[in-house]
């Protein structure tokens, strides 16, 4: 437990570059200005009980400097009124840096980890589900943060306790020792009912993961959730991982409370314990036993709030644990960019597949085994076969987010390398089933692809997607939102935007993965016709399985099982009747008729 507090706090002195030093330094400035203001209170009880005698040379450490300067019980007071603003005023200064510094902090956390997320290699990424990568960021970060709070509060609690200790020491060593070992004592006998927190709070990151998880696959899959009439199965799933959640949280709080009455209890028998042993035993004065009282009074809410706080803590550290384990996962895949700025292989005569293969992790069989294919320049070809072929496999590799097990891809005559595999990527234009879009502009969702893109620029890819009359149509033109994921436009609309984002590239091979299959017959022969009239200007590969987008490709290839097993002219192919294509086009026909 001590070295996992230990490698927390050194992390974030680390993380924020001291500058939690500074916060905890505060605080003990501001712990000592309460301290001096608890021994001005003696003074002042002593002056307005003077008739009883009482002088204030009997004040310990401080009555006969006190004395020889005899203070009124105005200056007294002003003295105490100052102190008090001053403290207030540090304590206030303290608690907006410590925020400032600790919110700051997790946002590096949050950051780092959503930028080697992003860097990380395509075929990690694949494995990794989306609601996992969004729990990271909101509830472990989340948790990260009352984990970085908690520690700040046994930081600070830990130096009012020692300065506390530190008068009482001036005033009674023998006393102050007896109390730290009390409060040791106590914190000591509590150590079990931390350990439960810490299991708690290694179940609950779990849970929160389950419970995202369920509610992401309700959202994205809303439509299909009402569609087959399933809401209320989701709706129970959902209540289980909240029923999950919710034991949890109250087995947690259980053990808490059980704690927090347990110390109440333990501290209300050490007071009495103290005073008797004070009073009867070492026989202290009565000066020195009111300035021993007050420093213990505002020492047993520090002991409690240590309590509190590491259980807090250790229920909330392992979300901080996991956060940084899966940050480094991330950075040890990366993508290896030592040559960003490498340009990028020139493709003018052809893109060659030689021998390659590929195995995903855990799978019993290749994706893609020996495979050997050319695509030519200017051309545009189409590759066919049956779902799970390793159709999207080809594409990922000719992305260059993928890197072949076997075999190379040569560019023209380069070979596709780490080296040269991230500039090769600005040179590919994707398309894919599902369009991306952005719950923003038209504007915004073209400029993915470019950035700095001028609205002239825009307007020209818009027109060349055959989306100029709609664009225009809309409500603010490109300055109109479209919705959740595109909602806001037709299933054409949402892929003629799709396709001017690629054109915005001015790529040199533009791929389209299953691009029309979502769409209806009228705009899947559209969009076919205006990608038909693109041929020569650009390299195109379309992969699908119908044969709307391929009736006006040059060359076809056909795979199965991850093999090539056909490729030809187009015009060849189709009037062959025992090859793949016709038996696509046939099966179109049956399938239409």
């Amino acid at each position: 437990m001590i070295q996992r507090i230990y490698a927390f706090l050194t992390f974030m002195m680390r993380l924020t570059k001291g500058r939690l030093g500074v916060a905890m330094g505060l605080n003990l400035f501001a712990s000592l200005t309460e301290g001096i203001s608890l021994f001005l209170l003696i003074p002042l009880v002593l002056l307005i009980d003077s008739e009883r005698g009482s002088t204030l040379e009997e004040i310990p450490v401080l009555g006969e400097a006190i004395a020889r300067f005899n203070p009124t019980l105005e200056v007294l007071l002003a003295g105490f009124l100052v102190l008090i603003v001053f403290q207030a005023v540090l304590v206030r200064t303290k608690a907006v840096y410590l925020t400032a510094v600790i919110h700051e902090a997790v946002d590096q956390l949050k950051q780092r980890f959503f930028a080697n997320a992003g860097a990380a290699r395509w075929d990690t990424l694949q494995t990794t589900r989306v609601s996992d990568l969004q729990a990271m960021i909101t509830m472990e970060a989340g948790r990260t943060l009352m984990a970085a709070q908690a520690l700040t509060t046994l930081l600070q609690s830990g130096i009012l306790i020692l300065t506390y200790f530190g008068l009482a020491a001036i005033v009674s060593w023998p006393m102050a020792l007896t109390a730290a070992l009390f409060g040791v004592f106590i914190l000591v006998l509590l150590l079990p009912l931390r350990r439960r927190a810490t299991l708690y709070g290694r179940d609950l990151t779990n849970l929160y993961q389950g419970e995202n998880q369920t509610l992401l696959d309700f959202l994205t899959g809303l439509k299909v959730a009402k569609s087959f009439v399933v809401e209320d199965s989701y709706a129970a799933r959902f209540a289980a991982r909240l029923k999950g959640v919710r034991d949890n949280m109250i087995g947690l709080t259980q053990v808490t409370s059980v704690s927090t009455m347990a110390f109440q209890i333990l501290s209300a028998g050490a007071a009495v314990l103290f005073i008797w042993v004070a009073v009867r035993v070492a026989e202290i004065e009565l000066a020195k036993l009111i300035v021993l009282l007050l420093i213990f009074i505002r020492l047993a809410p520090r002991f409690s709030a240590i309590q509190d706080g590491l259980q807090s803590l250790l229920a909330n550290l392992p979300a901080f644990e996991r956060l940084i384990a899966q940050t480094d996962h991330f950075a040890s895949v990366a993508e290896d960019r030592t040559n960003e700025a490498a340009a990028p292989p020139k493709f003018e005569r052809a893109i060659r597949f030689e021998e390659v293969s590929l195995t995903y992790p855990n799978a019993n069989q290749p994706a893609l085994h020996r495979v050997s294919f050319e695509i030519a320049a200017g051309r545009f070809t189409a590759l066919i076969g049956p779902s799970g072929s390793g159709k999207s496999t080809v594409s990922d590799l000719l992305m260059g987010l993928l890197r072949p097990d076997e075999g190379e891809i040569l560019i023209d005559d380069t070979a596709l390398s780490d080296d040269n595999r991230r500039a090769w990527r600005g040179s590919v234009a994707f398309v894919p089933q599902e369009p991306f879009l952005m719950n923003d502009t038209v504007a915004s969702n073209l400029r993915i692809a470019k950035p700095d893109a001028t609205d002239v620029e825009l307007w020209q890819v818009v027109e060349r997607a055959k989306a100029l009359n709609f664009v225009e149509n809309l409500p603010s033109g490109l300055e109109t939102i479209v919705g959740e994921r595109g909602t806001r436009l037709s299933g054409g609309e949402r892929q003629r935007i799709a396709l001017a984002r690629a054109l915005l590239r001015d790529p040199a091979l533009l791929i389209l993965d299953e691009a029309t299959s979502a769409l209806d017959w009228e705009n899947q022969q559209s969009i076919a016709r205006d990608i038909e009239a693109m041929r020569g200007e650009l390299t195109i590969l379309t992969i699908a399985h119908r044969p709307s987008m391929i009736r006006f490709a040059d060359d076809v290839i056909a795979i199965e099982a991850g093999e090539i097993v056909e490729r030809g002219l187009y015009s060849d192919l189709s009037k062959d009747k025992s090859s793949k294509l016709s038996q696509m086009l046939e099966g179109e026909q049956a399938s239409a008729g």
